[in-house]
């Protein structure tokens, strides 16, 4: 079966499953929230599943337990693996019996621990090359466990030097993702008194990916969320999510997702009627 993969806008909750299939527990982190924006835990138990995961701008570590592996677009899985920020959608397929640990870091959350350049991962999933930084997760570990050893791990990897490297990307995306969506990048340096240049140079460094670009992916994923679950306009929505206009917003989905706003939503209500939709990418904290 396969999945489509949308934002919640519900109420918070920890664990959450679609027709038994996949069985996700999600955890805030406890040790560098304004890096680590969760951890989380995946788990098939009937059948093989099928995932379509949207363009996001996470990071995330990925850890396969008990000696299970999973495809992504296709090529198998089965040792910890580091995941860039995305463009594109991602097909995920889960055997039956996988289980899995993830840490989903913001673009630029994952380099203070890892230290791996955002343009060696952008779009792509590499294995995690040094093995003296993979967690000890065992096959017995209950999610508890697992939530454990995961903040253990992060602060056994953390430099403070390298986080200092990614300041100005943390500002800018704290304004673009949770300020005014209608300021420009220009007046943002503006106001700031930020080099744009100095700025560009450090997003694809950290993040792999142009400011201009990220911050397109931004309004994008902030457009897939405003448009879950809701009877707003289009034009409402566009102008929510920081779009000049419906058109502008329209012409923009579809370059990232390959739908217009509205057949999205109609694949929403085809596969919400037949309970094929699952929340991969959990409600924001």
């Amino acid at each position: 079966m396969t999945l489509l993969l949308v934002c919640r806008r519900e109420a918070d909750t920890s664990k959450y499953q679609n027709n038994e299939l996949l069985t996700i527990v999600e955890h805030r982190a406890e040790v560098f929230p304004d890096l680590v924006e969760r951890i989380w835990i995946a788990e098939t138990t009937a059948k093989e599943v099928t995932l379509i995961v949207p363009p996001n701008q996470y990071v995330n570590l990925i850890f396969p337990l008990n000696n299970t592996g999973y495809k992504r677009n296709q090529t198998w899985i089965t040792t910890p693996q580091i995941e860039g920020v995305s463009s594109a959608n991602t097909i995920l397929t889960y055997p039956k019996g996988t289980r899995l640990v993830g840490i989903r870091f913001f673009a630029f959350g994952s380099y203070p621990f890892l230290k791996i350049q955002g343009e060696k991962i952008f779009n792509k999933s590499f294995e995690l090359e040094n093995k003296n930084k993979v967690s000890t997760y065992s096959n017995t570990d209950t999610d508890s466990d697992l939530f454990e050893k995961s903040h253990r791990f992060l602060q056994g990897l953390f430099s403070e030097t390298s986080y200092k490297d990614v300041l100005q990307i943390k500002e800018f995306y704290n304004q673009f993702r949770w300020g005014n969506e209608n300021c420009s990048i220009e007046e943002y340096c503006k106001a700031t008194k930020t080099n744009y240049s100095t700025l560009n140079r450090n997003f694809i460094k950290i993040a792999g990916i142009s400011t201009k670009k990220f911050e397109r992916l931004i309004k994008f994923r902030k457009s897939l969320c405003n448009l879950i679950g809701t009877d707003d306009s289009l034009t409402s929505i566009a102008l929510t999510s920081g779009y000049f206009d419906q058109a502008h917003f329209i012409r923009e989905f579809k370059k990232f997702s390959n739908h217009t706003p509205s057949g999205y939503q109609s694949l929403i209500k085809q596969r919400d009627e037949k309970a094929e939709i699952i929340n991969y990418n959990f409600r924001l904290f």
